[in-house]
């Protein structure tokens, strides 16, 4: 159920569905749409004429005026949805919704360089096209791109407890905000002018162990004439969830088309081929604690390799623990009935730590020279002393491959502090025919992360020098090599905004043309600082770098003509202009809406606008990024045996799939800006017995897109298309194993990418004599998700058997009667392509559908306090299988569709004083 403002108790709510008013608002039904419907909420000694004649800005527009044809499409899930529904945060609730068929990132994505960090993917049209506001101002993007690429805005540095709602536009508003409103805008209105003292909190637990977190609030509010003080305290800690704590995730073989790693113990022959491994692998005497695992069939260079083996699952995270405190003040005083002083003060801390299983070594040929210690790449020529061929009758070079575990796992410390702070006036004057606003705010936030690392150019020597990798590394030598690898980051912006709005000296039928201005300056930088040897290339792990600043000025207006009762327009018209040394200079949005009601039970809606979006920082001031990713490699093609194809036209014929693939990822300043259309076509229809429906068709097309563009698509491309074919850089003998070998995918812009689909909610409350109660259905079908590399290439459909799901739907179904009350919520997700399918996907290579269940409970205990009790996945459905995944977790991880917490129980206490 979605709310605007705060829940009816049952005697309003009895009420109101026996009046059942007619003229309701659209901005009252499209808040419903998604999460089950409740009546139109007003507080306790308000009525209904007095919330009418109410003027509100509603997200989308500056205007503020009576908002009878709301002409967006606007959802607006209340705080009372997020404790009924289950939600623990304001990304699970964007996580539910249809409209996000892109997924989201999260700290399930323990692999990425944003295990700290979440964000969304409105329409799939990439991670940062949809704008985040807090109440109506921007925040400041992460220091870290998704995959060292892509800017966004952390949704997790919002706590939950400062939230009163959060509004989500699913049409693009480049009109009103200017860049990244593309796919939509998430607004999160904060609360204010609390009274008393309130405390929450919640406890949740999974049947299958991990994730056990806490979630503590504090809200206290008072007022002293014309002043009022709010302060909130928010306290959040999750366990990790570990992948051995999930039977589908616990070993590298939990699925029977995984494999272990190679990096036991072994010694690779360089002129035979041959792998030498360790005489005690797999026994409890092998030198790295009993750990290997013999004859592991893995075709790293050549087909029936056999090598000593190694299980990394054990030491991997399926979610990242996390510690975060949050506290948000805010004062307002009346300087006069005609002007009023505001400001909000926000702090949050949080701390994350991830883990990994330890450094896979394997000399030059694996891992490259590093930079600060000569070495001969630990090649270790016949005869060496720690050459396990010496002395024998196959004496050969060859190189250590070996799981580096005296080093232990992998793991990295990522804390994160946030300030933001905001001083601004609001007032009126004329008599209140012009409203006007005016803010300064400062928002910055820094992340300190620190990791062990290894020097790699120091071990290479070592071994060079006799270092003997059969044996056990000595503790002193593991000291002596060991190094704490620092990584700085901050991102800031400063925001200057001014609005007025108000009435125009001109009448039409059914009131004054409206109008409104705004200006906003936005002042914004990053720095990202990795460690010293790390940017050198003398470590394990890699990290992001970087830095750039720029300035941004926006200028809009709009116009509201209210024709007649029956029929609205709107205009909107803004001008953009950044200044930075990139060649992004200036866009020019437009935006027509339009509404007709028929009749009070028939309304249409249309809309159509330009937008536009500046590049990240990253992608246009960012360092070159060094990760490891999965390709399947069509230049290499084996049977189901693993063999090399003698037919490659055999239905058996499938890519290699080659393993952690160096992927280089650059900047680049030459960049130019995204632009493109949103179109959104609707109806909606309101019926006295309680049923509503709306219908809304929309189109995004966006040109010049900017990306880092899949490594497998660049691979694909190369060879099925032969494009980018100078992006993929293979080894002498043209694999993409060996050190040499690499995949580069720096930012451009690409020709098109193309969106439509259709949104569907249907709502209906009715009254009986065991309650009240109320439903929603809420579907959203993507017709088309169409993208095109370069002009003239082909054009490639990614919905369905491509990248995204065609459909995603949720059902709610709430209760309520006297101090009773419990709420069911389905969730859909349909079936999609695998992460490895190609972008040719069959029908073999579906990833399941999704459904998911959870249900809750609630008890009012006199006036102030409420127990709930709830089940999230009552069923405990594990994410489905990817069967294009043949490695750990076989699933399609962080990717907001699919989570693998499981079944999920959790009870709630609110209290107040």
């Amino acid at each position: 159920m979605l709310n605007n403002q705060i829940q009816l108790n049952s005697k309003q709510k009895d009420n109101l569905l026996k009046s059942r008013f007619k003229v309701s608002t659209l901005t009252t039904w499209l808040a419903l749409c998604g999460f089950g419907l409740s009546s139109p909420a007003y507080s306790k000694d308000s009525t209904l004429k007095e919330e009418e004649e109410k003027k509100v800005v509603v997200t989308g527009s500056r205007i503020k005026k009576v908002d009878l044809n709301n002409l967006k499409p606007i959802l607006s899930i209340s705080r009372e949805e997020f404790d009924k529904q289950g939600f623990a945060s304001a990304k699970d609730v964007i996580d539910s919704i249809t409209q996000n068929t892109g997924g989201t990132v999260d700290n399930s994505f323990t692999f990425g360089f944003t295990p700290a960090a979440s964000s969304v993917n409105i329409r799939g049209l990439g991670f940062g096209h949809t704008l985040v506001l807090v109440d109506g101002r921007r925040l400041p993007i992460y220091p870290v791109g998704i995959n060292g690429t892509s800017n966004f805005v952390d949704l997790s540095s919002i706590p939950t407890a400062f939230i009163e709602r959060v509004d989500v536009l699913t049409d693009g508003a480049s009109a009103v905000y200017g860049s990244d409103a593309v796919s939509g805008v998430i607004n999160v209105i904060t609360r204010k002018d609390i009274e008393g003292i309130s405390m929450n909190y919640r406890f949740g637990d999974t049947s299958d162990g991990g994730f056990t977190n806490h979630r503590y609030n504090l809200m206290t509010g008072a007022r002293n004439g014309d002043t009022q003080i709010d302060l909130i305290f928010d306290i959040w800690s999750q366990d990790a969830l570990l992948a051995t704590q999930r039977d589908y995730a616990n070993s590298d073989v939990a699925d029977a088309s995984g494999s272990y790693s190679a990096g036991g113990v072994s010694f690779l022959g360089l002129n035979s081929g041959f792998v030498y491994q360790h005489p005690d692998c797999g026994t409890a005497n092998d030198p790295i604690g009993g750990l290997s695992i013999a004859d592991v069939d893995v075709s790293v260079f050549s087909s029936g390799e056999l090598w000593c083996g190694f299980d990394r699952a054990p030491y991997r995270q399926l979610i990242a623990p996390q510690d975060k405190f949050s506290l948000m003040t805010r004062l307002s005083y009346e300087v006069t009935p005609d002007l009023t002083l505001f400001s909000r003060i926000g702090y949050s801390n949080s701390e994350t730590d991830t883990q990994a299983e330890p450094n896979f070594y394997g000399g030059a040929l694996f891992n490259g020279f590093g930079t600060a210690v000569l070495n001969n790449g630990a090649i270790l020529p016949p005869g060496a002393v720690n050459n396990p061929t010496t002395g024998s009758a196959f004496e050969e070079p060859g190189v250590f491959v070996r799981r580096l575990v005296e080093f232990g796992p992998r793991q990295t410390k990522i804390e994160n502090n946030s300030i933001n702070m905001l001083l601004g006036l609001e007032g009126s004057f004329a008599n209140g025919q012009y409203d006007w606003e005016m803010g300064l705010s400062f928002n910055r936030t820094e992340l300190d992360s620190d990791s062990n690392n290894i020097l790699l150019s120091a071990l290479n020597s070592a071994v060079d020098n006799g270092l003997d990798l059969f044996e056990t590394i000595p503790q002193s030598v593991v000291n002596a090599l060991t190094f704490n690898a620092n990584q700085e980051s901050y991102s800031s912006n400063r925001v200057f905004d001014f609005s007025i709005s108000g009435d125009l000296p001109v009448s039409l039928d059914a009131g004054p043309i409206q109008f409104a201005l705004a200006l906003e300056y936005v002042n914004e930088k990053y720095r990202d600082n990795p460690d010293p040897l790390v940017l050198q290339g003398d470590a394990f792990d890699g990290q992001t770098s970087g830095g750039g600043e720029r300035d941004h000025l926006g200028i809009g207006g709009e116009l509201s003509f209210p024709f007649s009762d029956k029929f609205e327009l709107d205009i909107a018209l803004r001008w953009d202009d950044y200044d930075d040394a990139s060649s992004v200079n200036s866009a020019v949005s437009p935006r027509i809406a339009m509404a007709y009601r028929a009749n009070e039970n028939f309304l249409t809606r249309f809309s159509w606008g330009r937008s536009f979006r500046a590049p990240d920082m990253q992608r246009l001031f960012g360092g070159q990024t060094e990760s490891f990713i999965d390709i399947l490699d069509p230049e290499f093609l084996v049977d189901t045996n693993g063999l090399p194809c003698t037919d490659i036209t055999a239905p058996d014929c499938s890519p290699t799939l080659i393993q952690s693939v160096s992927l280089l990822t650059g900047a680049n300043i030459d960049l130019k800006e995204e632009e493109g259309s949103n179109l959104n076509l609707g109806f909606v229809l309101e019926f006295d017995n309680g049923l509503d429906l709306s219908i809304d068709y929309f189109q995004v097309e966006l040109d010049e897109v900017v990306t880092a563009i899949n490594p497998q698509s660049i691979v694909n491309l190369c060879t099925f298309q032969g494009l980018l074919c100078e992006n993929v850089v293979r080894d002498g003998a043209g694999t993409l194993f060996g050190s040499s070998a690499f995949i580069e995918s720096n930012a451009v812009n690409f020709a098109e990418q193309d969106t439509s689909g259709i949104d569907l909610i249907i709502n209906y409350d009715w009254r009986n004599d065991s309650g009240v109660w109320s439903t929603s259905l809420n579907i959203t079908r993507v017709n088309e998700f169409v993208t095109q590399f370069a002009d003239g290439s082909r054009r490639i459909e990614n919905v369905e058997l491509g990248f995204l799901p065609e459909y995603r739907a949720n059902f709610v179904m709430d209760w309520d009667k006297e101090r009773w009350g419990a709420t069911f919520r389905l969730n859909y997700v349909d079936k999609l392509g695998g992460a490895f399918c190609n972008g040719f996907c069959d029908k073999t290579e579906f990833v399941d559908s999704w459904t998911t269940t959870s249900v809750s409970g609630r008890y009012e205990i006199g006036d102030y306090t409420r127990i709930i009790m709830g089940i999230n996945n009552l069923g405990n459905e594990a994410p489905p299988q990817d069967p294009t995944q043949t490695t750990w977790p076989f699933f399609i991880n962080g990717s907001g569709y699919y989570n693998a917490v499981g079944r999920e129980f959790y009870f709630q206490v609110d209290t107040t004083f």
